[in-house]
């Protein structure tokens, strides 16, 4: 059944992210998720680093309905 209440990223699953981000990171992830929750964005993806033209590497995180669902890390 599908659940129509809307959750924002936040607490432990917001937690998660912020804690391996730099402070540029940082602030770069609050400016995303919270235009996110402020349209209440469900599915959306956070971008720190784009990927390649190939759709390879970068960084970022996929997040659905407030849980993060994807995401990739390369250093």
């Amino acid at each position: 059944m599908y659940n129509v209440t809307y959750h924002p990223l936040q607490g432990d699953n917001l937690k998660n992210i912020l804690d391996n981000a730099s402070e540029k990171e940082r602030e770069m992830i609050m400016q995303q998720v919270n235009a996110a929750t402020e349209g209440k964005v469900r599915k959306y993806r956070i971008t720190i680093v784009p990927p390649d033209a190939r759709g390879r590497g970068g960084t970022w995180y996929d997040v659905d309905n407030g849980v993060v669902i994807g995401s990739c890390r390369e250093e």
